[in-house]
């Protein structure tokens, strides 16, 4: 009930209630009205038009800027003709506003329209809310049709390049069940599958689960990347930290290709990803939701990388670049066959070290084109600055 309901309700009683008391027949008129005119809006409003809705939205995780959109399919189910109604989308913290269109007894419409992307992240997308209120506007009644659901807005994503491998690239890419043999490392232990070597039981693990369990390897040889995100306020503006999100998305994203192994590695030491991952996807989302966190250390995480298995290339996502940062990262060329660092927004480049590929991210274009132009020479290279 509206505040102009409610104060019908009240004034009319009181008027009616002190008209009785003073026996004056216009106050008790008065009352009567406003009572009457509320019980009519009732009426009104717990008459609703006979309204189907069925939404759908498509597609569920867009990258930053691209149309997702919702659709509609209304159907008045009653006689009576339903007119051109508003209804109100809740997403996130916003609304956004849908004209329904004007429907007879049975027909059927069907409307589009686009929720926001500009900004990164998951938002709820509420049920779609219709509202009917009486001629008088004293009461509003509001119906929602639908669930609540998510939208995943994804950094944006530039048209990166893949970095060279320098190795040949099995087609299946990295995988638990078809690795190729060659430079082999031990992976996990796993269930006996028809055609695997008898060679590769292990009998302890066998005798202690009563089933056959064989040794799975991994070929290390396999093209394999490590994005590293500092994610350290104090290095970033609020715009550049966004850029290196794009960026650190966007990186991922080309190494990926062709079902290549990925890790993400943020700066407050938690991975996502790895040797056995071959799905994008789970490094993608959890760049959707990342913040910016001050205890991230990028210093810490790069000791802890020379502790590591290795791969194809390193890349580190940054905004100002500590002095102490390029020789830990020439360090690790004994690790990786190609490291890039790439210091994101307006800071001066940091001088050239060698073993180590700069590519500035001043702003998402610039990058994509300078990482394109190096990606197939400079990178490969191994030490272009």
């Amino acid at each position: 009930m509206t505040r102009a309901g409610v104060g019908a309700l009240v004034v009319g009683g009181v008027l009616v209630a002190l008209g009785a008391v003073l026996v004056w027949p216009a106050l008790v008129v008065l009352g009567s009205g406003a009572l009457v005119a509320t019980a009519v809006a009732l009426g009104w409003v717990l008459r609703p038009p006979a309204l189907q809705i069925d939404r759908q939205i498509h597609p569920d995780r867009v990258p930053k800027g691209a149309p997702a959109l919702v659709y509609l399919d209304v159907t008045n189910t009653g006689r009576a003709k339903v007119p051109v109604t508003v209804a109100l989308q809740p997403y996130g913290d916003a609304i956004v506003r849908a004209v329904l269109p004007e429907l007879r007894g049975g027909e059927r419409g069907v409307r589009t329209y686009r929720l926001p992307t500009s900004r990164r992240g998951v938002f709820e997308v509420g049920p779609l809310e219709v509202a009917r209120s009486d001629p008088f506007e004293l009461l509003r009644v509001v119906r929602r049709f639908g669930e609540p659901t998510e939208l995943w807005v994804y950094p944006r994503i530039l048209p990166l390049a893949p970095l060279p491998s320098g190795v040949t690239r099995n087609l299946e890419g990295p995988s638990s069940d078809t690795a190729p043999e060659g430079d082999i490392t031990f992976h996990r232990l796993r269930e006996y599958v028809t055609g695997d070597d008898l060679r590769m039981i292990h009998w302890k693990s066998t005798a202690r689960t009563g089933r056959l369990m064989v040794r799975h390897n991994i070929d290390t040889s396999q093209p394999y990347t490590v994005v590293l995100v500092d994610l350290d306020p104090q290095v970033y503006s609020a715009d550049s930290f966004e850029t290196a999100v794009d960026v650190a998305a966007s990186v991922v994203t080309a190494s990926a290709r062709g079902n290549a192994a990925v890790q993400l590695c943020l700066g407050t030491g938690e991975r996502v990803g790895g040797p056995g991952e071959r799905s994008v996807r789970p490094l993608v989302d959890r760049l959707t939701t990342v913040d910016a966190d001050p205890a991230s250390d990028v210093g810490r995480e790069l000791v802890r990388l020379r502790r590591h298995r290795g791969g194809t290339a390193l890349v580190v996502v940054t905004g100002a670049v500590p002095p102490g940062m390029l020789p830990a990262l020439s360090a690790l060329r004994s690790r990786f066959r190609r490291v890039v660092l790439v210091p994101v927004g307006d800071a001066a480049h940091p001088e050239r070290v060698p073993g180590v590929t700069v590519v500035a991210a001043p702003e998402g274009e610039r990058f994509a084109a300078a990482w394109n132009m190096g990606a197939g020479h400079k990178m490969a290279a191994a030490g272009g600055g």
